[in-house]
């Protein structure tokens, strides 16, 4: 089979290799889609503490069973499409007894510690099976849209940490295809709040008013997101709690937060920040905030990282109906040997999702 093999930073080749042989430990699908993640994109570029080349990247994945595979807990066809949870938990932690797979103390990755996506097939342990994180993909969505699967649950696993929550306005800092996604579900768990989206690319901008963003602001390629004085505000003295979202890896965007924040706000931190003098993808310190404002002010701050498996159940379900659509944010689908391309592609911010559709 093909697999485009990343090497270190700038490198990745396509190889020819054997197909792993399917095992009572692990199981062969073959990879129909595999969308651009951001992380694959800062990966290319700066290599990540999580990653010991060469592997193959890839987790956004949509793919088809070799074989009707059967479990303890999990049956399924020949030829069947099925979306990835890309976790591998150890199943011996705190965590995974609590099935917080995604907070494992002995957390493994598809594309980041084992072989992932972007290649024609792809080895799947047994325990993925085992824990329902082989959703099948419904009639009504494509191969493209369930490699976006992953993503959207992704986004719903940080939702739901505040969904029982009443909010009077809503800021996601991030025009990218998570801030759209994050955009969609909030509008359906909150339609009566207001939703704000900041960013920094006009047709992303554009996306997100005709997704129902309320307001959307242009930063203007700013590297502080300022100045936004007119989004501070219209949020200035509101009396009830706030939700701003960090969606983008821009470090400053912390601080940007905490100053958006109104009293007994709350603050997501989604994405991995990158650090702020573009040294390394990965930082070991949060970038400076002040604590006294956080304190005084009753400021939440909270992370939210990947999903669990009913994240991308549900994912599936809204997408099959229609109800959250997210074929729109796909705009671009590249060959596996043209995938530098295509990561380039994401990276420039041409269009707003990049696929690899054809291996």
């Amino acid at each position: 089979m093909k697999a485009a093999f990343f090497y270190g930073p700038n490198k990745i080749k396509i190889k020819n290799i054997n197909i792993d042989n399917a095992s009572n430990d692990s199981l062969t699908l073959k990879v129909l889609s595999c969308s651009v993640c951001s992380y694959d994109v800062r990966t290319y570029r700066n290599g990540s503490f999580k990653v010991k080349p060469p592997i193959v990247l890839g987790h956004e994945i949509c793919a088809e069973t070799t074989n009707e595979f059967k479990g303890k807990n999990f049956k399924v066809k020949s030829q069947e499409r099925v979306s990835i949870y890309p976790v591998i938990p150890c199943l011996h932690c705190w965590h995974c007894n609590q099935k917080k797979y995604n907070l494992c103390s002995n957390l493994k990755e598809i594309g980041s510690t084992v072989n992932g996506g972007y290649a024609e097939y792809i080895s799947i342990p047994r325990t993925l099976f085992e824990i329902g994180g082989i959703v099948p993909v419904l009639d009504n969505v494509t191969n493209e849209e369930a490699s976006l699967i992953e993503p959207l649950a992704c986004c719903i696993n940080g939702i739901n940490q505040i969904k029982s929550i009443d909010f009077d306005s809503i800021v996601i800092l991030g025009d990218g295809p998570i801030g759209l996604m994050q955009l969609m579900m909030l509008k359906r768990n909150f339609p009566s709040t207001q939703v704000m989206v900041v960013g920094k690319i006009n047709h992303r901008l554009e996306m997100a008013r005709k997704l129902g963003a309320d307001k959307v602001y242009d930063v203007n390629n700013n590297s502080n997101f300022e100045p936004i004085s007119n989004l501070f505000l219209e949020l200035k003295d509101k009396q009830a709690p706030n939700l701003i979202i960090v969606s983008n890896n821009n470090a400053n965007s912390l601080g940007v937060a905490c100053k958006l924040a109104n009293k007994n706000g709350k603050i997501i931190i989604f994405s991995g920040l990158n650090n702020p003098k573009g040294e390394s993808q990965d930082i070991k310190e949060i970038p400076s905030i002040d604590a006294n404002f956080i304190h005084y002010n009753q400021i939440s701050v909270m992370g939210s990282f990947s999903s669990n498996p009913e994240n991308l159940r549900m994912a599936m379900e809204l997408v099959n109906s229609g109800e959250i659509k997210i074929k729109n944010l796909i705009t671009n689908a590249f060959e596996l040997y043209r995938l530098e391309d295509a990561i380039k592609n994401s990276e420039s911010f041409q269009g707003l999702k990049s696929i690899i559709n054809k291996f």
